[in-house]
C-alpha cells in the first residue's frame, strides 16, 4: 500500500511505500539500536563502547587469531648474533556463524486507521522487535539452553539452528571439558579459564574468595578484568561486604548499570546470570550464586556484513510481503554473528556463593 503526501491536483507529490519508510527509518535507527541493545548488558555495553563490537565479514566462520606462546627476549653486546629462530604459537579459533531473526509485522487495518501517524507506527514496530531482540539475546547469551545445559547454545524448537555461545560455555565452571572456538579445553591447558567453587561463610571469607579470582585472573599479559558480572544476591552480598571491610563505595557514573568499583573493576548484576554450580537458572537456592570475572579486551562481538539488524530482502529487493491468506505485510529483521573469547585464562568464574554471609 502507498502513502500519499501532499494534495493529488498538484503538479507534483510524492508516494511513499510502507515498505521503503520501514527500511530508512531501520536504516537511520540502526546505531541507537545497537546502542540500546548494548545498555541492556553490562557486558555488551562494555563490548560496544570499547570498539570490540565488529565487522566479522563474510565466509564460512568466524576466525580469531590466537597467540598460544609469546617471543622469548635475550641480551646481547657488541657484535653477538641475534637470534632470528621464528617463534611457534599463533594458531586460531574459529567459531560458527548464529542467526538470530524477528518479525516485524503490521496488519493493513492498522495503517489504514494510523494515515496520520505512520511515522510513529513504523518507530513503534521497529522499537517492539528491538526489545524482542535484547530480551532473547540476552537470554540466549547467559542462560544458554537453561536449566541443565547453561553451556549448551539455545536451539530453536521450530528448525533445530542453534544461538550464539552462551556465557558458560566460554567462561567454564568446574571441567575443561568444553570445545570453545573448536578447541578442546581438556587437551589444550593454555585454553582453560580459572575457575573456584565458593566456601565462605562470612563477608572476610568472600572478599579473600574475590581477591584471589581476580588475582589469577590478572597473570601474564593483558591486564586484570575489568568488569565482574553477578546475579543480584551475589552483587548485594560482595556490596555490602566492600563497604562494611572499607567504609566506602566508588560507583561508574557513566556506566549505565547499578555498579561499584573493586581494583579498578566494574562490578555490576544481571538478573539473568546462572547459578553455574547447579547449572540452573536459578540462583536464589541455597546451592549459591555466580561472579564472572571478564577481561573484555579478549571478547568480540562479531557480526556478519550486511547482518548487522538489517531487514532481509527477497529476490525483487522488497523487505516485506503479503501473506497468501492475510490482509498484513511480514518482514524479518536479522543479526548474524557470535560473541568470541581469544584468552580464556584472563577470565574466570567463582561458583556457588552463599546465599547469606555473617
Amino acid at each position: 500500500m502507498a502513502i500519499t503526501f501532499g494534495d493529488t491536483s498538484n503538479p507534483s507529490n510524492i508516494t511513499t511505500y510502507l515498505d521503503a519508510l520501514f527500511s530508512q527509518t531501520l536504516a537511520n535507527y540502526s546505531k541507537k539500536m545497537i546502542d540500546n541493545i548494548g545498555k541492556s548488558n553490562a557486558l555488551f555495553h562494555k563490548l560496544i563502547a570499547g570498539s570490540m563490537y565488529e565487522d566479522g565479514g563474510s565466509g564460512t566462520y568466524i576466525q580469531i587469531p590466537l597467540m598460544t606462546a609469546l617471543n622469548p627476549i635475550d641480551t646481547y653486546e657488541g657484535y653477538d648474533e641475534l637470534s632470528v629462530t621464528p617463534i611457534e604459537g599463533v594458531t586460531s579459533a574459529v567459531y560458527q556463524w548464529s542467526s538470530i531473526v524477528t518479525p516485524i509485522v503490521y496488519a493493513m487495518l492498522d495503517v489504514l486507521k494510523n494515515r496520520e501517524r505512520i511515522v510513529d507506527l513504523v518507530k513503534t514496530k521497529i522499537q517492539q522487535a528491538e526489545m524482542g531482540i535484547q530480551e532473547g539475546f540476552m537470554t540466549h547469551f547467559l542462560q544458554g539452553s537453561g536449566n541443565g545445559a547453561l553451556t549448551t547454545p539455545k536451539v530453536s524448537g521450530t528448525n533445530g539452528s542453534t544461538s550464539v555461545d552462551p556465557i558458560a560455555k566460554l567462561i567454564e565452571f568446574s571441567t575443561t571439558s568444553e570445545t570453545v572456538g573448536n578447541i578442546s579445553g581438556n587437551t589444550e591447558t593454555w585454553w582453560r579459564n580459572q575457575t573456584a567453587t565458593s566456601a565462605a561463610t562470612t563477608y572476610v571469607g568472600f572478599l579473600k574468595e574475590m581477591v584471589n579470582m581476580f588475582n589469577s585472573c590478572s597473570k601474564s599479559a593483558g591486564g586484570p578484568p575489568d568488569l565482574i558480572l553477578m546475579d543480584q544476591t551475589s552483587y548485594e552480598l560482595f556490596h555490602f561486604a566492600f563497604f562494611d571491610r572499607y567504609r566506602q563505595i566508588t560507583e561508574d557514573q557513566k556506566f549505565p548499570f547499578t555498579n561499584f568499583k573493586f581494583m579498578g573493576a566494574t562490578v555490576a548484576w544481571d538478573e539473568k546470570i546462572p547459578n553455574v554450580f547447579a547449572g540452573t537458572t536459578d540462583t536464589s537456592t541455597t546451592t549459591g550464586g555466580t561472579a564472572y570475572f571478564i577481561n573484555t579486551k579478549f571478547f568480540r562481538m562479531k557480526y556478519m556484513s550486511g547482518r548487522d539488524f538489517t531487514m532481509l530482502k527477497d529476490e525483487n529487493g522488497k523487505s516485506f510481503a503479503k501473506p497468501i491468506n492475510g490482509d498484513s505485510r511480514v518482514g524479518h529483521m536479522v543479526w548474524t554473528g557470535n560473541i568470541c573469547v581469544n584468552n580464556r585464562r584472563k577470565h574466570g568464574v567463582l561458583g556457588k556463593i552463599a546465599r547469606t554471609l555473617t
